[in-house]
């Protein structure tokens, strides 16, 4: 389930045939922050990032009059809104997030320009999960955000070998490390996309779609846990404190910085494409310290977002840890 709030709407009544995209456009709102749907209750929960803004979702509500798919809906602010602790609600236990299975998320490092010819690219790049790294072993297969493609063909076609250099977010280590077996060519990718579905359908992971920002709401994701009877979508939000990522240009040189964050991912995803793997040795993040990626600000490798460009001489010296 996505986390509560605690500035929330109940909504009742829906349509047999609701999806959580039907919700979210029905009470958008710059600070709308997920949307629960219990299916087997015709009821959702919708949460906000504050009570005002649960007031003006239902002063909206009810002046649009309610109506969904030619259903009239009720909704009421649930118990917990501040300006709302006596009225009746529907509970619903409060959980974190189920696990998240999807495709890299992170935003792309800018490679050095001009790209002249080198023998060897590396790249770092990340996933949200270690069992999308475990299922790109299985099947030889990686899609990456179609913004990095054109940084990643460029090196393809310049040079000999193109090392991608993985790992989960939040794992606190590089999972292990893969050369691209070929370019990536949107029109010859209809097998490899085959491949990675029916890997994913065949696995008791939920799935994750992301979508893009609207007029009037924010980018976000749906995670579909269907074998756990569980869907919804949440906000992508920027990451805390505690768990920072790089610094905007616009941000303190001295701001806390992390080396795996959940950024939000604004970007389509890109066309799978074929990677040899070559090493799946762990190698914890403490064993790179003195490592320094010169076309990173000169920070430490263990410091990147997916797509980040690592300088060759400290490329291949974290190669050879594995």
């Amino acid at each position: 389930k996505p986390k509560q709030s605690g500035h929330a709407l109940w909504v009742g009544n829906l349509p047999l045939v609701t999806t959580v995209l039907d919700l979210r456009d029905m009470f958008a709102s710059p600070a709308i922050e997920s949307v629960f749907l219990i299916s087997k209750s015709n009821c959702a929960f919708v949460n906000y990032s504050s009570d005002v803004a649960v007031r003006d979702a239902l002063d909206k509500f009810k002046r649009s009059g309610g109506l969904l798919k030619g259903t009239k809906l009720v909704a009421r602010m649930q118990r917990g809104s501040i300006a709302d602790r006596t009225a009746p609600t529907h509970e619903d236990d409060a959980t974190e997030p189920a696990s998240l299975a999807g495709e890299p998320g992170g935003s792309t490092a800018i490679a050095p320009q001009p790209r002249a010819h080198r023998p060897d690219a590396f790249f770092v790049v990340k996933s949200l999960t270690v069992e999308d790294l475990e299922l790109s072993v299985q099947t030889g297969v990686w899609a990456t955000q179609a913004h990095n493609e054109r940084v990643l063909n460029d090196a393809y076609d310049s040079g000999d070998n193109v090392y991608l250099i993985f790992s989960a977010n939040k794992s606190g280590e590089y999972f292990g490390y893969a050369r691209m077996a070929g370019p990536i060519v949107p029109e010859e990718a209809s097998e490899e996309t085959l491949i990675v579905q029916h890997q994913h359908q065949s696995t008791d992971l939920p799935k994750t779609t992301y979508t893009p920002a609207t007029a009037t709401s924010p980018a976000g994701r749906i995670i579909d846990d269907s074998s756990r009877g569980t869907i919804f979508w949440e906000v992508i939000s920027e990451p805390s404190t505690s768990d920072t990522a790089l610094p905007s240009a616009a941000s303190s040189s001295t701001a806390p910085t992390s080396p795996i964050s959940d950024a939000s991912v604004l970007k389509s995803w890109g066309t799978p494409f074929k990677v040899t793997w070559i090493s799946t040795t762990r190698v914890p993040f403490f064993k790179t310290k003195g490592l320094k990626n010169a076309w990173n600000a000169n920070r430490d490798v263990k410091i990147a977002r997916d797509g980040t460009e690592l300088e060759p001489s400290v490329g291949r010296k974290l190669l050879q840890l594995f």
